[in-house]
């Protein structure tokens, strides 16, 4: 009767036991789905002349000794394996043993830009369980100078859609990204913008607009110091593209009601009062 080496038996009873092993890959890997840059590694039990390290490459392809080119982006670990030993028993070794293993995976990323803490691209975990939410945490948060109405989220596989930020703290900030996505944050129209406060206020000058873009008259001339003991608060005009508006401002101040929103460049005089 002839011996069996002592590795022999070993091999056969985790053949036997764990036969997803035989085809070289744990148990918790053997359903991951090999893609193009994944790196692996084939040993062959008994022929060490064979065992290689592998990239897949683009076209979805690796090669090894002997066989050649295999197609085996798109297959499990445990399927590639399978298909690899037929090739081998096929021409080459009689009942073949082999294991299959990956040994780098390939690291997929979507981009965010913009008004953001740390703009550039963010890694998509292996589990591929990336959402916007998420990228958006990776990527510093917006920033302040952000339009926090008006985040994009372009597809690499076409298409885009328009998210605030209070949505994607909610529901959208769910949603799935994958492989080449995009995430645009624009810095807010409002940046830069201004309008002028002249005549009887404490400090004249420019006032700058929120990035919200919401200024409101009163708003504007308290940045502006408040008004001087020789102001006419009857009369403050706002001066937009040409066209004057007389404004009682002592009432409007008052009756706190619905405020008289200001747009960009728009020019504020308040008047000296007679006496």
């Amino acid at each position: 009767m002839r011996s069996i080496s002592l590795s022999l038996v070993v091999y056969l009873l985790v053949t036997l036991v764990f036969p997803t092993l035989a085809y070289g890959q744990t148990i918790q890997d053997e359903s991951y789905v090999l893609r193009p840059n994944d790196i692996i590694a084939m040993a062959v039990y008994e022929e060490p002349d064979l065992s290689s390290e592998v990239r897949i490459l683009k076209t979805g392809q690796a090669s090894f000794p002997l066989i050649g080119s295999v197609d085996v982006a798109g297959l499990n670990v445990a399927t590639a394996a399978k298909k690899i030993r037929d090739l081998y028993a096929k021409d080459f070794l009689v009942d073949p043993k082999l294991t299959l293993t990956v040994k780098d995976y390939a690291t997929d990323f979507i981009s965010v830009i913009g008004a953001v803490g740390t703009p550039g691209q963010i890694p998509i975990p292996v589990s591929g369980d990336l959402d916007l939410g998420s990228a958006i945490a990776s990527a510093g948060g917006v920033a302040e100078n952000a339009d926090k109405e008006n985040i994009q989220l372009v597809r690499a596989s076409g298409g885009a859609a328009s998210y605030s930020l209070a949505a994607i703290q909610g529901a959208a900030g769910r949603i799935k990204l994958q492989s080449g996505d995009r995430i645009i944050v624009n810095q807010s129209a409002f940046v830069g913008r201004s309008v002028t406060v002249l005549g009887c206020v404490k400090t004249p000058g420019s006032v700058a607009f929120p990035v919200n873009g919401r200024l409101d008259l009163v708003t504007a001339i308290a940045s502006a110091g408040g008004l001087t003991d020789l102001a006419n608060p009857r009369k403050v005009t706002v001066s937009r593209k040409g066209k004057v508006t007389i404004v009682n401002f002592k009432e409007l101040s008052q009756q706190g009601g619905q405020p008289l929103l200001l747009y960009p460049d728009d020019i504020i005089t308040v008047a000296e009062r007679l006496f």
